[in-house]
C-alpha cells in the first residue's frame, strides 16, 4: 500500500510539479488553503508526511503548523514546509514546532524526493 501525502499549497503549477514528481510512489491529498487542510485530516484519514507551503489563504505558516501538530495528535507524522520565504526566525520558529524540514522555493527536486524517502522510512 502506497504512502498517502498531503500537499498544502494555493498555487496550482506548484501543486501540478509535485503532482508529477510523486504520484507514482505515494498517495497523495491536496489542499488550496489551511482551513482545507484542517478539514482533511481526520481519525480515517492521516497521512504518513505533509508537505506544506507558508503563505496561503487564512492562518499564517506558523499556526498552520501548530494546529496541524495538535490534530495528528503531537505525533511523529512529518511536516516538511516549502516556501518563497526564506526568513530564518520563521524558521527557528517552525522547527521548535517540530517540522521535520525546510526548502525554499524552488525547490531540488531530487533533494525533496529524498528527504521525504527518509522521513517515511523512519
Amino acid at each position: 500500500m502506497k504512502n498517502k501525502i498531503l500537499i498544502i499549497d494555493d498555487d496550482i503549477i506548484y501543486r501540478k510539479i509535485i503532482q508529477k514528481l510523486l504520484c507514482q510512489k505515494y498517495n497523495l491529498m491536496f489542499a488550496e488553503s489551511s482551513a482545507e487542510a484542517i478539514d482533511l485530516i481526520d481519525t480515517k484519514n492521516i497521512p504518513d508526511l505533509v508537505i506544506a507551503d507558508l503563505n496561503l489563504p487564512g492562518l499564517g505558516g506558523v499556526e498552520l503548523i501548530s494546529i496541524l501538530k495538535h490534530k495528528l495528535n503531537k505525533s511523529k507524522i512529518p511536516i516538511i514546509v516549502i516556501s518563497g520565504m526564506d526568513d530564518d526566525e520563521i524558521k527557528d520558529q517552525l522547527f521548535q514546532k517540530g517540522i521535520s524540514g525546510f526548502f525554499t522555493k524552488p525547490v531540488d527536486r531530487i533533494t525533496l524526493k529524498e528527504k521525504i524517502a527518509d522521513l517515511i522510512l523512519l
